[in-house]
């Protein structure tokens, strides 16, 4: 997978375009003409020297890779199939990457327990499913995996959704603001965060959970919750390919005119794209630890030696 991204990205920066056009699927083709792409790429890689690599995500069959160029001005976004044909590609013209916004105040649990899949991450420029617009991005999509994959394939439709019908539950104590409910679901661009619940917490920070099973939600305008106190189920309602939880931070209370923040976390806990988190990450330096892959955990080893030994020796 790792030469096949390499190879991609020389093809792009050296203006192989035409080689990159046949490599799409008929599907992707039909988006744009082979003169339409090349005239698009070859406008979004003037003045760009080098590439970076900054997120790749393996999640049912198909490989996401992202890049950027150094100022993470420019985005490039390929999706891969099985057979590495290109299934889509996006070219993002992003404002300065300098651009932000001021964090939470309050720190965050996680609105679920056990192990869920990170899809799309909002701290990061450029990954995150919903906005496009900085001030929107701020936020998380989260699956349930196996495998890297979304379904149960011995099943037929939602029961063969790991995440459809999981427990929801509230990241912080705060009183509920909005609840929408009775939405089916299914695909609803009129409703595109479907059955969704806004808790209101200090600090004036409201937290929207989204994409609820339809008459799931358990709780009422007004009434006060718990961290940790169980809000609804997942479910499929509004704009998503698949049962999955959102959820965002904002400012205010009304989705359209807020600002979203990036969330402070409680513990160790830092969700990334294409990452398996836990809320067990929340509970300490044991369980942080068991949550890193091998070369994470190489990694961590290594920076932690020279501090053991100015601790004991120095």
């Amino acid at each position: 997978m790792h030469h096949q991204n390499k190879k991609f990205i020389h093809l792009f920066k050296d203006g192989q375009f035409d080689d990159i056009y046949h490599q799409m699927t008929d599907s992707c083709k039909s988006h744009c003409s082979m003169a339409m792409f090349h005239h698009e790429a070859s406008s979004f890689h003037h003045r760009i020297r080098r590439y970076r690599l900054l997120n790749k995500m393996m999640l049912n069959g198909s490989r996401y890779v992202l890049w950027s160029d150094f100022r993470k001005e420019k985005l490039l976004s390929v999706q891969f199939n099985r057979v590495n044909q290109i299934e889509s590609i996006q070219m993002t013209v992003s404002s300065s990457s300098k651009e932000t916004n001021l964090s939470t105040k309050n720190k965050y649990h996680l609105p679920f327990k056990e192990q869920w899949f990170v899809v799309s991450e909002g701290a990061n420029v450029g990954m995150h499913h919903h906005e496009p617009i900085r001030k929107k991005r701020d936020g998380y999509d989260f699956l349930k995996t196996q495998e890297q994959q979304p379904y149960n394939r011995r099943k037929i439709g939602m029961d063969g959704s790991y995440a459809f019908g999981e427990r929801v539950i509230a990241p912080l104590h705060g009183t509920i603001h909005q609840v929408v409910d009775g939405l089916s679901d299914e695909l609803d661009a009129d409703y595109p965060f479907g059955n969704h619940v806004i808790i209101q917490h200090a600090n004036d920070e409201y937290c929207l959970l989204a994409h609820l099973e339809n008459g799931s939600i358990a709780v009422n305008v007004g009434d006060t919750v718990k961290t940790k106190q169980l809000i609804g189920r997942c479910g499929r309602s509004g704009i998503t390919p698949e049962p999955r939880l959102h959820m965002r931070v904002m400012n205010h209370p009304d989705v359209d005119s807020a600002t979203a923040l990036p969330i402070r976390w409680k513990g160790r806990l830092r969700p990334v794209r294409g990452k398996v988190v836990t809320s067990r990450e929340e509970e300490g330096w044991s369980y942080g630890i068991a949550a890193l892959d091998f070369s994470e955990l190489l990694l961590y080893v290594i920076q932690a030696i020279p501090r053991l030994f100015f601790r004991f020796f120095g």
